[in-house]
């Protein structure tokens, strides 16, 4: 029994031993070499490289020298390459046999690889052989070239995607604006006050379908003396689900707020025809998003002057 916990012990202690830790900051390129090297490596080797770049690079490994024992699939003695666990190559023998890379390099999908050299227990007087010399690099990864993001959200960017060292950035045509999650362009439609006693508004490309991801502002403000009155067009249609209460705005709206009143949300294919705010300030909030389709809406407004209740003298 203590000849085997002796054992168990010798085993755990020489892997621990050729394991070797990425440094608390990673790099930017460096070299790799087998143990020994260039003279010959010695038998029962198994050693580990876990190498780390910035995020947002990937690694370049190119195999500058390589003179391993070649086995047929390199079962004996042979460099491993992994990623994330996965093997990306296994190599041994020497310049044109069949399991050297040759001048090609090995790239990882992401910040890290690792390396693995192991040999068999041959004597040091049957093989001369030297091992390898490797350098890598870190290689900028283009996020822009993915087709989506990998949280599966969608493209990374909705417009234009810039890459950049070690990440990207998001920008947008002319008219739009990066939202606050700095993927997203929207439009820059309303934000104006329309101070006019008549005017005209409509939602931004109609009679053309709107355009996703809107946020609308429009404001109508007169004289206090003034009241508004809001005419929609026929041609009325904003994306909604029927229920028995009647339309649900779920991902588009319009939204009608006039002071001391509750907002009305509108939605649906009906037009709501003429609305009497009795009031000289309106808002109308306009917003859209990925689902769905809106054919948008047009609207005339128009004022008249408050009439006050006359008073009797006497």
């Amino acid at each position: 029994m203590g000849w085997t916990y002796c054992v168990i012990w010798f085993l755990f202690l020489s892997v621990s031993e050729c394991w070797q830790l990425p440094n608390s900051e990673p790099v930017i390129h460096g070299e790799v070499q087998s143990p020994q090297y260039p003279r010959p490596y010695l038998p029962n080797l198994l050693k580990q490289w876990d190498l780390w770049v910035p995020e947002g690079y990937q690694i370049q490994l190119s195999l500058t020298h390589l003179d391993i024992k070649a086995t047929l699939g390199c079962y004996q003695d042979s460099l491993t390459v992994l990623y994330d666990q996965k093997v990306l190559g296994k190599f041994c023998g020497q310049e044109n046999s069949t399991d050297h890379p040759g001048q090609e390099s090995v790239l990882s999908q992401g910040n890290r690889m690792t390396l693995i050299f192991q040999t068999g227990d041959s004597t040091p007087e049957d093989q001369q052989h030297i091992g390898f010399s490797a350098a890598y690099k870190a290689i900028d990864i283009d996020e822009c070239s993915k087709p989506d993001s990998e949280d599966g959200s969608g493209p990374l960017c909705s417009q234009i995607c810039i890459n950049t060292p070690g990440s990207y950035r998001c920008s947008c045509h002319y008219d739009y604006k990066l939202h606050l999650d700095q993927r997203t362009c929207l439009l820059s439609c309303g934000g104006c006050i329309f101070d006019k006693h008549e005017g005209h508004l409509s939602s931004p490309g109609y009679p053309r379908p709107s355009p996703p991801f809107l946020s609308c502002k429009y404001i109508i403000s007169v004289e206090p003396r003034f009241t508004v009155t809001l005419n929609f067009t026929d041609n009325f249609h904003i994306e909604s689900m029927d229920t028995q209460q009647g339309p649900k705005c779920l991902h588009h709206w319009l939204q009608v707020t006039i002071p001391d009143r509750e907002p009305m949300k509108l939605c649906g294919g009906k037009s709501p025809g003429l609305i009497a705010t009795n009031s000289s300030t309106v808002r109308l909030d306009y917003h859209t998003d990925n689902e769905g389709l809106s054919h948008g809406w047009s609207l005339d407004y128009s004022t008249d002057v408050v009439k006050y209740p006359l008073k009797k003298c006497g």
